[in-house]
């Protein structure tokens, strides 16, 4: 990327300038359903501003005698702090309310490196679409675009926006994060409900980038490519620079998996925590695409558009997927094979692609498939081409992601007009060189298959041993790739008991013996899966002899166990039903809980592999 933020970053030492939305740009022909606004109008409403919040960022090397975690976490805990985001992976800080008191203590702190405004930011706002011809993706050969998801590409995107429509028929969603809690004061990311689309401008956007090649609907620039939806703006299409930090940290945290980002996000002023946040993922081999923004405006003066560890793209006017500035305004007025007359421009943009009129998914209860122009739509155009080379070369280092950056600049041609006047012709989106791009492959799905369930059972442990007459806990999971997380449809059995419950959780009381316990689930494509466990309830109790002291140490529970008559070299430890140590059989043993709070704790010993057991002693707090 050719600018260069050094200057402007030691400009930001400790609060940063207000960052203020950028425009979702909708099509006034949009036949999904979707609302038309002005392109100079934000999208959505503000969330209700709360002055008091701050992203505190902690220096490097301010963790002497502690890990950076406990460093974190020891600031996030202070009195007059309710922190309710904590990065460990990009950056090393917390966001939430602080008091005036506090802040400015923490501005005076020696281990505080910089403390800015948490501010709200929104987003930019089968055929072969416009900007798929136009990118001439369907003209390489490599990709195998001929309507048969026989192939997909063989990479990871993350769509860091409203999330992905997770059973949109047309997307290979594979996992996600919510990062957006609707609120101020939700908690870091979280796997519940696995960003899906409560909006529909993520889903777009996935689209654009790699829509499956299955004969119907749109295909994408990389077909098939793994999606994963982390989802750092609202229902609303707002967020706060918090959330999106959190969910470009959970990215970071990921990056032996996630290839390539897209951020079709953004907001006037800069952020020295989401630059220092992104650079820490592009360091572990993390690509970021971004849009340069909706405002006409130099790039430079937003971010994440003018970050220098980005691929920042600017938006073309195309009507008909070709060159030579013929084709007819359709969804909105505009010059063919210009710039978009609401795309930023500058030197801070490097490259350009199609973002007017973009036909693309969208969730089903807006039909499946809608048009959005915006530079949000340009940007997971360039997201697709970077994963394309990022298939065949996994980037892990800063250098290999800047490697990416420049062979798609490079690739580019100028076959169109730049009628910004920033004298920054940026080149344009070309896909079609099939010796540069040239893709790993993976079998696809023939476009109707239909993946089952994943089972886990998560409580009892497996070979858990229990007292005649008590009361088991039961708990599991089941998710499904079309279908999301359907474990409230667990259906449970025991071998010797028939039926003993149904739900993500219950509690029964079993038969003696040795039990079988199986829980299952069909998802709606009729396909079942299901998982196992053995547990035993009785035995041979009052062999063992057991004892327990329970304390609390700095507010943590503890239990002092002793026992006698175990014959076994080894024994299990068994908290709450669950094992949680094997040890010597020596007799005794300490079992640090790690938990707090109060209640009641429940303590047996076994023989491993046995009904052989301790009476169980229950300590109440």
């Amino acid at each position: 990327m050719t600018v260069n933020n050094s200057a402007r970053k030691m400009r930001i030492s400790k609060i940063i300038v207000p960052l203020t939305a950028l425009v979702l740009l909708l099509s006034a022909c949009d036949t999904s359903g979707l609302e038309t606004d002005d392109p100079t109008a934000s999208e959505s409403a503000p969330l209700t501003e709360n002055v008091d919040r701050y992203i505190v960022v902690m220096k490097a090397d301010a963790a002497a005698g502690k890990t950076a975690r406990q460093l974190v976490d020891d600031y996030a805990t202070l009195d007059g702090v309710q922190a309710d985001y904590r990065y460990y992976n990009s950056i090393q800080g917390f966001a939430g309310e602080i008091t005036p008191a506090r802040l400015e203590q923490l501005r005076n702190d020696p281990n505080v490196a910089y403390i800015e405004k948490d501010q709200l930011v929104t987003i930019d706002a089968q055929a072969v679409p416009t900007g798929i011809r136009r990118a001439f993706a369907n003209g390489n050969s490599n990709l195998g675009i001929d309507g048969t998801d026989d192939f997909r590409v063989d990479v990871d995107i993350a769509i860091i926006d409203t999330g992905i429509d997770r059973e949109h028929p047309d997307l290979n969603v594979v996992g996600g994060v919510n990062c957006a809690k609707g609120g101020p004061f939700g908690g870091n990311c979280s796997t519940d409900g696995g960003g899906d689309d409560d909006h529909y401008h993520g889903t777009h956007v996935a689209g654009s980038a790699a829509a499956i090649d299955n004969g119907f609907g749109v295909v994408g620039v990389a077909p098939g490519a793994r999606l994963w939806a982390v989802k750092v703006l609202n229902k609303r299409g707002s967020g706060y620079t918090s959330w999106i930090i959190g969910g470009i940290d959970w990215v970071a945290d990921n990056a032996d998996v996630i290839e390539v980002a897209n951020m079709s996000l953004g907001g006037s002023g800069f952020s020295q925590a989401e630059y220092d946040a992104i650079q820490a993922a592009v360091n572990a081999g993390v690509a970021f695409v971004v849009a340069a923004g909706n405002n006409d405006d130099d790039a430079e003066n937003y971010s994440p558009a003018a970050f220098d560890n980005t691929l920042t793209v600017s938006a073309l006017a195309d009507f008909d997927g070709e060159a030579g500035g013929l084709g007819t305004s359709t969804c909105r007025n505009d010059q063919d094979d210009t710039l978009a007359d609401f795309s930023n421009w500058g030197d801070a943009v490097d490259i350009a692609a199609p973002g007017v009129c973009i036909y693309s998914t969208v969730p089903a209860e807006y039909g499946d498939y809608g048009i959005l122009s915006g530079t949000s739509m340009a940007s997971p155009h360039v997201a697709g081409a970077v994963a394309l080379l990022a298939s065949v070369d996994d980037p892990e280092t800063y250098d290999d992601v800047k490697a990416l950056y420049t062979a798609v600049i490079n690739a580019g041609n100028f076959d169109w007009m730049d009628d910004s006047g920033d004298m920054n012709h940026e080149p344009l989106l070309d896909v079609n060189d099939e010796t540069v791009f040239s893709p790993a492959m993976v079998a696809g799905g023939g476009g109707t298959t239909d993946n089952p369930p994943t089972v886990s059972i998560t409580s009892p442990a497996n070979n858990a041993s229990f007292d005649s007459g008590a009361s088991i806990d039961f708990a599991g999971s089941a998710l499904d790739d079309d279908d999301g997380d359907i474990s409230s449809n667990l259906s449970w059995t025991s071998n010797l008991d028939g039926p003993i419950g149904s739900g993500a959780s219950f509690s029964d009381v079993l038969s003696d013996g040795t039990h079988t316990i199986t829980a299952s689930v069909t998802d709606s494509g009729n396909n079942t899966s299901d998982d196992s466990i053995t547990i035993t309830v009785g035995g041979s109790e009052g062999g063992i002899t057991l004892s327990v002291v329970g304390y609390k140490v700095r507010g943590k529970k503890h239990g002092d166990l002793t026992w006698s008559d175990a014959s076994s070299t080894d024994v299990d430890i068994y908290r709450d039903g669950n094992v949680v140590a094997t040890t010597a059989n020596d007799g005794a043993y300490t079992d640090n809980t790690g938990q707090n709070g109060g209640g009641s704790t429940t303590w047996k010993v076994c023989e491993p592999g046995t009904g052989t057991c301790s009476n169980s002693v229950t300590v109440d707090w």
